[in-house]
């Protein structure tokens, strides 16, 4: 199967980890191994030939070269070109930090100047995939609605509630949702015309988030889907896309990026309405401050 290469944003070439995710639910599994060695090991890979990754795989030279193409390239040459070129132009970091923990092992300055290298990097890469006229769209959604939805799942549930939070205290009316599976449904029925829908959503899709996506398109609302590799996936289905790559595998995520993002759309949001997010700020001082008083006076 191949993939259409076009750019979420429209004038570079899908990254190959958004490769992977489009078409992972296509792959054989060997085909699946093989992409995800081209991913974990691409420095490797661009001086590899097909019959030595192969190799290293125990698999075939052809299910190397089918795994290539299912990527939408027209070989492995074509594949190790991409990599060659993305090393010379940008910083690609190998963001699997269960890997470098075995490397570092338990001593805290190492795993912390890690921890902050690979921010710095990804920080700087980000530079390169969060484009301004997406940034700008999603700040015009949010801006024109009368509620924001903003959807995270699992260890994304927390970023969800900050940014919910945060812009209530902006005066902005906001609902985080965290629920899977059939609980989700209640969560569903409550979108409404005026909502905008910001989905959290990292390395493989979800049913949730899908559904999430599908019912703001059945009920004409915009979407903002904030990710890492998920845009052509779920290309379609979402009104403007905010990608980002983060560090991590397994329970050992790094999220930084992710609050980035939502803090630039706060801060965009708060210069759009300078007068407005000063009067909600000094409100909150001065309700925080009388119930220090009364708190102080003994009354519950």
């Amino acid at each position: 199967m191949a993939v259409n290469t076009t750019s979420i944003g429209g004038s570079q070439d899908a990254t190959l980890e958004e490769r992977i995710a489009a078409v992972r639910p296509d792959l054989s599994p060997a085909e699946e191994r093989v992409a995800g060695f081209f991913a974990q090991h691409r420095e490797e890979v661009m001086f590899l030939s097909a019959v030595e990754i192969a190799g290293r795989l125990d698999t075939s030279d052809a299910t190397v070269i089918r795994a290539a193409q299912s990527l939408g390239y027209s070989g492995l040459p074509a594949l190790k070109a991409e990599l060659r070129e993305a090393m010379r132009t940008r910083a690609t970091p190998t963001l699997r930090l269960g890997r470098s923990l075995e490397d570092l092992g338990s001593d805290p300055a190492a795993v912390l100047e890690h921890v902050l290298a690979t921010e710095i990097e990804l920080l700087h890469d980000a530079r390169e995939t969060l484009r301004a006229a997406e940034f700008t769209r999603a700040l015009e959604l949010i801006a024109g609605s009368q509620r924001v939805v903003i959807q995270g799942l699992g260890p994304n549930a927390p970023l969800a509630e900050y940014f919910a939070s945060r812009l209530r205290r902006m005066r902005r009316a906001a609902l985080s949702v965290g629920a899977r599976g059939q609980a989700l449904a209640d969560a569903l029925i409550d979108m409404r015309a005026g909502d905008v829908v910001v989905v959290l959503a990292y390395d493989r899709s979800s049913p949730e988030a899908e559904l999430t996506l599908e019912r703001a398109r059945d009920l004409g609302l915009p979407s903002i889907l904030i990710t890492d590799t998920l845009g052509l996936a779920l290309a379609g289905e979402f009104t403007v896309a905010l990608s980002a790559r983060r560090a991590g595998g397994g329970m050992f995520h790094l999220s930084a990026i992710t609050v980035v993002v939502l803090d630039a759309l706060l801060f965009g949001l708060a210069g759009r309405d300078r007068a407005g997010a000063l009067a909600a700020a000094d409100e909150l001082q001065a309700l925080r401050a009388r119930i220090v008083e009364r708190t102080k006076g003994g009354v519950s």
